[in-house]
């Protein structure tokens, strides 16, 4: 049997995200490593791309001058106001398989945004970090290749470094090596606070603060 790819690992992510959600009530107001979101906001965040059409979205898009972060902030919000996580983890679950409606988006965007904010949750809350490595391949692909990794990160970031996992033998790009696991690396990419686990030349370059 072939090893899954794009939307069916899509599937997979969102139902494990769901079944990790659902016993999280007590800490729903807890702080995540999304910016300001809780816990409760960033799974609420997720529905975005299962509980909205196109056109919805694009109303939200304009109501907000084409500003994405905020109309995402005010969409998690609202989920969010509306759905208790069980509510959110039966729709992620209901909705698992459903590709995206925002043309362009592709399977390897959605399980980027699922799998970040998967650890996103994780980390704060002690859950642990292990992740299936072929996703976290799949995810540091798209992030360090994909022209629409823009969409996701400041793609800039990776100018002039070169990345390497030390539990696979994932490399990219040449220059200050940073070096971690791979999920340090992806949340690395994506902005987090995450420089203690990662070691290097290179680490003081991506975290010039």
């Amino acid at each position: 049997m072939n090893a899954p790819t794009g939307w069916d690992l899509v599937a997979q992510q969102r139902t494990t995200f769901a079944d990790m959600i659902e016993g999280l009530d007590e800490q729903a107001g807890h702080a995540s490593l999304s910016g300001h979101w809780t816990v409760h906001e960033v799974a609420a965040h997720l529905l975005t791309f299962t509980n909205m059409s196109f056109p919805s979205f694009m109303v939200n898009l304009i109501k907000n001058k084409f500003d994405y972060d905020t109309a995402a902030d005010k969409i998690a919000k609202r989920f969010a106001a509306e759905k208790s996580l069980s509510d959110i983890a039966a729709d992620l679950r209901s909705n698992a398989g459903k590709k995206s409606a925002m043309p362009g988006f592709p399977a390897e965007m959605t399980l980027s945004d699922v799998t970040i904010h998967r650890q996103d949750i994780r980390r704060p809350l002690g859950l642990g970090r292990d992740l299936d490595p072929g996703v976290i391949e799949a995810v540091l692909g798209f992030m360090t290749t994909h022209k629409q990794a823009k969409n996701l990160f400041d793609v800039s970031r990776l100018e002039g470094l070169r990345l390497a996992a030390t539990d696979s033998d994932w490399t990219y790009g040449s220059g200050p090596v940073v070096e971690g696991t791979g999920e340090a690396i992806m949340m690395a990419l994506a902005g987090r606070p995450v420089a203690d686990d990662l070691t290097g030349d290179g680490v003081a370059k991506l975290f010039p603060n």
